[in-house]
């Protein structure tokens, strides 16, 4: 078992990281629970979800619970939740989203399918999961919600109309969620805008294009970058965070 450095800000606090299985959710994790907080994972892959558990185990002496569901179902999502705030007690004190598909290619290309499924993911799902993380959060009036966006939720790229879309559509619905609750429930809104992350998003077939991923950030520089965001004092607000590799900035 690793050593456990505690961070005043994360200990003890009940988290929730969707997308926990891809390259930045799994390492957030495992920082998470590293600071000592209450990690809860979950994803869409079972097998995936056990490992890292394991993994998170390794680091805190006890595997977190994790919870399989797919972020475009409402039904799972509201299943999860439930899960949670039995497990919790009703607490829920930080959500992090890192879950998300990618589509990069051509206009002409483009399926019904492939719109529709990122949409889905990227948007439909990110506000199902920031409603049910509210009704939770509310009640005790305080909590902090944070959605890993990218930078293609802010800066436009050829072949990427359907992923920007999605993106773009997340940005205005976390500036008009901040609007809504952050005064009035004392919950912190967070849109994370990384630039290439080194993680298996580019393995995937669906994404056409050329990338020099030894010049990305890491999953580590990443989650570096949602504990800084976290980890402000109660007075400050961190609507946004933008971070790129140097040789990757749009």
């Amino acid at each position: 078992m690793e050593a456990v450095t505690t961070v005043p800000e994360i200990a003890d606090k009940v988290i929730l990281v969707t997308g926990a299985t891809g390259g930045i959710g799994s390492e957030t994790a495992k920082q998470l629970a590293q600071a000592g907080g209450r990690v809860v994972l979950s994803g869409r892959n079972r097998e995936k979800l056990e490992a890292l558990a394991t993994e998170v185990g390794a680091i805190t002496g006890e595997s977190p619970p994790f919870f399989r569901a797919d972020m475009t179902d409402a039904g799972q999502v509201n299943r999860l939740l439930e899960e949670v705030s039995n497990l919790t007690d009703g607490v829920l004190d930080i959500l992090v989203n890192a879950a998300g598909v990618g589509t990069i290619k051509p206009i002409d290309t483009l399926t019904p399918q492939d719109f529709y499924s990122v949409l889905s993911a990227n948007l439909y799902g990110a506000m199902l999961i920031s409603q049910g993380a509210i009704r939770l959060m509310a009640p005790r009036k305080s909590g902090h919600i944070l959605h890993v966006v990218g930078i293609l939720g802010k800066a436009p790229m050829a072949n990427a109309t359907a992923y920007c879309a999605s993106k773009y559509g997340l940005t205005g619905f976390l500036q008009a969620l901040r609007a809504e609750v952050s005064r009035r429930l004392n919950i912190k809104v967070t849109g994370l805008y990384l630039g290439g992350v080194d993680t298996p998003f580019y393995d995937n077939p669906a994404i056409e294009m050329k990338v020099q991923r030894d010049k990305m950030l890491s999953p580590h520089d990443a989650s570096r970058a949602i504990l800084y965001a976290l980890t402000q004092p109660a007075h400050l607000v961190m609507g946004e965070l933008t971070l790129q590799p140097e040789s990757h900035q749009l």
